[in-house]
């Protein structure tokens, strides 16, 4: 006769998971997915800032680059082909640096009609309404009125722009230049891309001024 074996509740084995663990689970999930989540958008911003930062280096580059050409070729024995006019726009710096320049690369374009061009690379706001400025190259004919120019931005989102002018005969640098005869021996340009930052500033030589006019 077989006697009927008794089943030890205690050793019941049991499936399937309690709420508490299922509610321990999803939250260690939850903490998981968080700290993912922290660590993505860390390293998407890092390489955010690194492209941001290196699109301004290359840009302000092409400006510096852009100012030397424009130094290097001003035509020879020909008088009145640079000034300086210093101004202050919103108690910031916004000077000019003006020229003459025939097509080419001063002009940004060969293509233009054979002619006489006046040209100033100042800083200006973005739109009449903005409060964001630029810099860039004020282009017309010579013939032309003051206010007949074209607009080309060159670096946008800049807070100030500042030129100076070396002066050999006086050993000293000056806001101004307004000497139609001689020209600046040197040419410093400094550029705020915030007011509350340090300035970019370099210092471009002009090799036309060791030329007697």
């Amino acid at each position: 006769m077989r006697i009927p074996q008794q089943v030890n509740s205690q050793h019941t084995s049991r499936e399937g998971f309690t709420l508490l663990e299922i509610m321990v689970g999803v939250g260690v999930l939850g903490m998981l997915l968080v700290t993912m989540y922290q660590l993505v958008g860390t390293q998407l911003m890092a390489l955010k800032n690194s492209r941001d930062s290196q699109l301004e280096s290359v840009a302000m580059e092409g400006l510096v680059r852009y100012v030397q050409g424009i130094l290097a070729n001003l035509p020879l024995k020909t008088n009145d082909v640079i000034k300086g006019i210093n101004h202050v726009y919103g108690m910031a710096p916004a000077d000019e640096l003006q020229w003459i320049s025939r097509p080419g690369m001063a002009l940004l374009t060969s293509a233009a009609p054979d002619d006489e061009y006046a040209l100033t690379l100042t800083i200006q706001p973005t739109t009449a309404t903005s409060k964001q400025q630029d810099i860039g190259i004020r282009r017309r004919l010579s013939s032309e009125p003051d206010n007949a120019y074209e607009w080309i931005p060159l670096l946008s989102n800049v807070a100030a722009l500042e030129f100076r002018y070396f002066q050999p005969s006086l050993g000293a640098w000056m806001e101004r230049w307004e000497d139609s005869t001689t020209r600046p021996s040197l040419v410093r340009m400094k550029v705020w891309r915030n007011a509350s930052e340090d300035a970019f500033e370099v210092v471009i030589p002009v090799p036309s001024a060791r030329i007697p006019q």
